[in-house]
């Protein structure tokens, strides 16, 4: 028979991990189906410390869809994957949506885990990245 001192104990030791679990949550707030533009990024590189895109670091889960949208109403802006040495774009081919008008939007599936850096074709100081995972 078992002693009820390791039955109390096993629920003990159950409760407790339950509890770190639920602690710890579930982390798909993180994720995220939309990433816009900045109000006046083409114009102005006020936002290159905090961000020309939003979010400016992305996540989403791998075989997840975002879509990028120019939400920023002054100006035309691109989601072009790559990367920008200086002000010299180094585009990657992984997606380009092309130049989007102010509220067109442009969607890419993401079929594998890795870090994708993206930029603007037209105003290279707006660079951004989606991690997927």
């Amino acid at each position: 028979m078992v002693a009820k001192s390791t039955i109390f104990g096993l629920i003990a030791a159950l409760t407790i991990i339950l509890i770190v679990v639920s602690m710890t949550g579930d982390d798909s707030t993180k994720y995220v189906k939309t990433i816009g533009t900045v109000y006046e990024s083409g114009f102005s590189q006020s936002c290159v410390d905090s961000g020309c895109y939003t979010p400016n670091v992305a996540h989403v889960k791998t075989g997840g869809t975002i879509t990028m949208k120019n939400t920023d109403p002054t100006g035309v802006h691109t989601f072009t994957s790559g990367t920008v040495d200086g002000f010299a774009p180094q585009p990657n081919g992984i997606f380009d949506s092309g130049v989007l008008m102010s509220g067109n939007a442009f969607k890419h599936k993401f079929s594998q885990n890795g870090t994708y850096d993206y930029y603007c074709m037209l105003h290279t100081w707006m660079t951004g990245k989606i991690i997927v995972s």
